[in-house]
């Protein structure tokens, strides 16, 4: 029994740890839509200079409410989707063209 609590303290406390830091997050502020033909453009830009940039995302079936993602964007070979890796190599977001909202270098 002694094990099993000894084991589940650094759960909670990489939990802890980690929700603090989700609270320190600053809030979104939404931005206008942009048209579609400024976001191809930037897009293009963003792709070509290897720019690490900022895409908010309207909101979708999947997702309630306006979000942002940052990372440095490639087009997937594959399919007609934006590919938005983050300055870590961890994450990476898969993104229609049309989910885009509003862009902005990071």
């Amino acid at each position: 029994m002694e094990k099993i609590a000894m084991e589940m303290k650094p759960i909670f406390s990489l939990f802890k740890d980690q929700y603090a830091h989700y609270l320190k997050r600053q809030p979104i502020t939404v931005q206008r839509q942009m048209p579609v033909s400024q976001v191809r453009h930037f897009i293009k830009q963003a792709v070509r200079k290897q720019l690490t940039i900022t895409i908010q995302l309207n909101p979708s079936s999947h997702q309630a409410a306006v979000s942002e993602c940052t990372g440095i964007a490639t087009f997937s070979p594959y399919s007609s989707q934006i590919i938005l890796t983050s300055q870590d190599h961890k994450t990476y977001h898969l993104v229609n063209s049309d989910q885009i909202r509003h862009i902005r270098i990071a």
